[in-house]
């Protein structure tokens, strides 16, 4: 089975969605609210007879253009994909970091905020253990990779 995201607008429906789709047989992996409703499924066509059609399905995009249209998963996994095959440790800290402010919005997107504060706490920490002047060059070297 393939697992796929479909989003669909912010107002179509809430986290009880998940427990729904669940009970009538559908293999769903998470709901996710942010910028927009992102239901996280392995494939099954009756997603579509139940919400409609999604205003899009996930593809591959560059990170920059994930994080900051609010697609915070997505974005997530496209740094861990990156983040386990750097050698650098000073940029694979900084990769880390990024990691964890993705899952910080992804948790405060469900509504978990002291986790999300927790996330971000680490994150920060991490970054604060770098040098300055190297972190525009990591974003600059790391958004050219993408």
């Amino acid at each position: 089975m393939k697992r796929v995201i479909y989003f669909y607008p912010k107002d179509c429906c809430d986290y009880t969605i998940k427990n729904k789709l669940r009970q009538m047989g559908i293999n769903v992996i998470d709901v996710r609210i942010c910028k927009y409703v992102e239901i996280d499924f392995y494939e099954d066509e009756r997603i579509i007879s139940i919400l409609g059609k999604p205003l899009f399905t996930s593809e591959k995009l560059p990170f920059e253009k994930l994080f900051f249209n609010g697609r915070f998963w997505e974005s997530h996994e496209i740094l861990e994909e990156k983040w386990r095959v750097e050698k650098d440790e000073k940029k694979k800290k900084y990769l880390q970091a990024l990691i964890l402010i993705s899952a910080s919005m992804i948790k405060y997107c469900k509504g978990q905020k002291e986790i999300s504060d927790s996330l971000l706490d680490r994150a920060l920490s991490l970054i604060s253990e770098l040098p300055e002047e190297l972190l525009p060059f990591f974003y600059i070297s790391f958004c050219l990779d993408t």
